[in-house]
Parts: structure tokens; sequence; C-alpha cells
């Protein structure tokens, strides 16, 4: 592994298909920020999951979660995995224990809530902006959280309805570059810091995220006509091949709920 490698790494939630536990051949979806009611997106995004049967890995946000919990309880009707995205999606909370900490339980509460399941916690935790830090490798295993990592980051908050074929070009090139990979769409797409237009009814900006339903399509058909298979990342915990991305890269534990 290179020195920029080891870098991402090392401070990224980036790892390399080796150490993720996915075989040749196999592509995990994930999905960041939702859910999203706009134009029933993470709707239209779970039909389309359901038609095409895949199951993805949703990272859901409570701030998010506020303004859609029927979404998140299809989720887990669906057989998806949730996963922990923090409740504000604040990045610099990486860097302070508490605050990260609070972030965690916050939204692991809203979760629950939305589920109607007041004992639920997710097993699995996404940092904001992707960033891994020294307080986040000491809170993980305190609160009995794993990292779920990518395989590539493929940038697509900066895409819009415009050029998403771009992107699915880019991710289809990646999985045959790795041969598989674990990747990341953003049904919803939470404000850039410091960005002074966000309106997530503007169809033209890349904060519009309607679009991210056909992309999956895309996606999964394209890649499918060239001999890839999207797994359950539930399969990937089950069979115990998967590598955490905490400190102490222990082996994923089966799912308890």
């Amino acid at each position: 592994m290179d020195s920029l490698k080891r870098l991402r790494a090392r401070w990224t939630i980036w790892q390399s298909i080796e150490d993720v536990g996915v075989q040749p051949g196999e592509l995990v979806l994930s999905f960041d920020d939702g859910p999203n009611p706009v134009d029933d997106t993470t709707a239209r995004l779970l039909d389309i999951l359901k038609q095409e049967a895949v199951k993805g890995a949703f990272c859901v946000c409570g701030k998010s979660i506020r303004d859609a919990p029927d979404l998140v309880q299809r989720m887990m009707i669906d057989g998806h995995l949730i996963v922990n995205h923090s409740y504000w999606h604040q990045p610099f909370a990486a860097f302070s224990e508490a605050a990260l900490e609070k972030e965690i339980v916050d939204c692991d509460a809203a979760i629950a809530g939305a589920v109607d399941i007041s004992s639920f916690r997710t097993q699995f935790f996404r940092p904001a902006c992707g960033w891994r830090t020294d307080s986040l490798e000491r809170a993980l295993p305190r609160l009995q959280k794993q990292l779920l990592p990518i395989t590539d980051f493929g940038f697509d908050t900066n895409i819009t309805r415009f050029t998403y074929p771009k992107w699915v070009d880019s991710t289809l090139c990646a999985a045959k570059r790795d041969h598989g990979g674990i990747f990341v769409l953003h049904d919803r797409r939470l404000r850039f810091w410091g960005e002074r237009h966000y309106d997530v009814r503007d169809r033209d900006s890349s904060a519009y995220r309607g679009w991210v339903p056909e992309a999956a399509a895309a996606l999964i058909r394209r890649c499918c006509s060239e001999g890839f298979r999207f797994v359950d990342p539930r399969s990937l915990i089950a069979r115990g091949s998967g590598k955490s991305s905490n400190a102490s890269r222990s082996d994923y534990a089966s799912l308890d709920h």
C-alpha cells in the first residue's frame, strides 16, 4: 500500500477492498444523510432496491429522521441495514469524544423512535464527511459500535441531475478496477460548511437529490450486466468475513436485531 493509501486508511473511512471482506465480484451499496422526503427521493429509492432485489446500508442522520420517520421504519421492514450517521452531521464532532458520543447516542435514539423499538441500537457508525480521528477510535469500542467503511468515495455530493451518468460511469470503473467494493450515494445531501446557497428543491443544484433513485437503478443494472452481484451487507456480517475499521480490527459480529 502506498503512502497515500496509508493516509486515507488511517484518517478516513476508506479501506482497501482486501480489508473489508468483500469477495471478488461483490458490491455493496450504501446511502448517506437520509432519509429524504423531497420528491419522494428515499421512498422511490427503496422502491428501486425492492424491484432490483438489492439490499443496502442506509446511513441515516437524526436531523433527517425528524422529517420522515416512516421511511426509516420502511428501511427496516424492507430488510436494509440501518447505520448511525450522527444526529447533526457535524464533522468537527469527530475531534471530541464527548461531542461524538452525544451525536451517536442522539441518532440512535431518533432511530429507535422511528422504528418504535425503544431498545434498538445500531451496530455500525459512519462519521460525517468520512473523517476518522483518534477520538472516533476511542469512542466506538466504548459505544459498542463499528465503522462502516467504503472502498471508493465517488464524491457524488457534487453531482447533479445533469451529471449523474458520469457518476455511474466512474463508479462502474472503480468496481472493475477493484473487482468489487463498497460504494456510497447520498439520497440526501446536507449543507456544506459555509455553503451560501442551499435549497434542496432547486433542481439545478447538487443539494437536490431527486435523481438518486434513477442513478442507483442505472448503476445496479450496468454492474449486473458486467457480471457483478450486489450482496446484502448483513450477509458479510453473518459470515464473519468483514473486518471492522476500528482500532481493534475485530470481526463483525452478528446483528442482534
